[in-house]
């Protein structure tokens, strides 16, 4: 019976430090816990040269019909 308290005890332990590694891992640490509804907090886009610009008016105008 001491046994088996024992075996149970310690998949007990074993079950919450499983669960709990997963959210030690590096990229989560600096993240937003709080997060604002509708306001994006990420890093702001890189803006579109002009070559890119033209390729999306180019497939724009490809779409239209």
């Amino acid at each position: 019976m001491k046994s088996r308290r024992g075996a149970i005890c310690a998949l007990a332990v074993s079950a919450v430090v499983l669960a709990l590694v997963p959210g030690c891992r590096e990229e989560e640490r600096d993240r937003p816990l709080v997060l604002e509804k509708g306001v994006y907090q990420g890093e702001p886009d890189q803006p579109l040269s002009e070559a890119q610009l033209h390729e999306l008016r180019q497939r724009g105008l490809r779409q239209s019909f």
